[in-house]
């Protein structure tokens, strides 16, 4: 048996079907990216690039976002008189996306072979939105970053076991854990944490922790 809406109810899905369509164009924020930068991962997942073209328009949200790039580009070799294609390491692009509807991510000139090797050693880009205005973001190494993503992750784990030993434990009693508990929690990701520390530590941190494994 067919059923029909009424006029109400119709106008209803319209208005909602509008509103989430004015929502994704409000939060949805198009990225674009200039030919020379190859862009290998966006938010932790993986770019699908093709064979012969690499994806260069992006959709994310407002708030942190974080791009693995590398630079690649072709010159001409004037001294030998043929072709060098320069390609850097990849790199990691962070920045905040607030109430921007269009960004434009690329490099700064690059005129000749020379500039570009110069640029795959110390890497320099702009963001900038559908205005030509200058917005912040911040370069680090690939192992930086994923070194960190490592810490995060365990001190998440740290704290979702010790949030679930407190609420399996009887308010009235004290909070017992057990040896192979208390192991686990100490070894979580124990490595990544404290190379992170290690790379953050100042010089003189690093001096007393050398001092204390040697006393220890």
């Amino acid at each position: 048996m067919a059923r029909f809406f009424n006029i109400p109810t119709l106008t209803a899905l319209f208005i909602c079907g509008s509103l989430s369509t004015i929502s994704m164009q409000v939060f949805a924020v198009t990225v674009n990216v200039s030919d020379n930068l190859v862009v290998s991962e966006v938010n932790d997942k993986t770019v699908d690039n093709g064979f012969l073209d690499n994806k260069s328009s992006f959709e994310l949200n407002q708030g942190n976002n974080a791009l693995i790039v590398r630079y690649k580009d072709v010159f001409e070799d004037l001294e030998f008189a043929e072709e060098r294609r320069v390609e850097s390491q990849e790199f990691v692009v962070k920045f905040t996306i607030t109430d921007q509807s269009q960004l434009k991510l690329s490099t700064i000139t690059i005129k000749d072979l020379a500039a570009a090797e110069n640029f795959k050693k110390s890497p320099e880009l702009r963001l900038t939105d559908g205005h030509d205005n200058q917005l912040n973001l911040t370069l680090e190494k690939v192992s930086d970053y994923k070194l960190a993503k490592q810490v995060d992750i365990a001190v998440s784990a740290l704290a979702t076991k010790q949030t679930i030993q407190t609420k399996s434990a009887p308010s009235t009693a004290p909070i017992v854990m057990s040896e192979k508990q208390a192991s686990t929690l100490i070894q979580v990701n124990s490595l990544a944490m404290l190379k992170y520390w290690w790379q953050n530590a100042s010089n003189d941190e690093k001096q007393r922790f050398k001092q204390f494994t040697k006393e220890n």
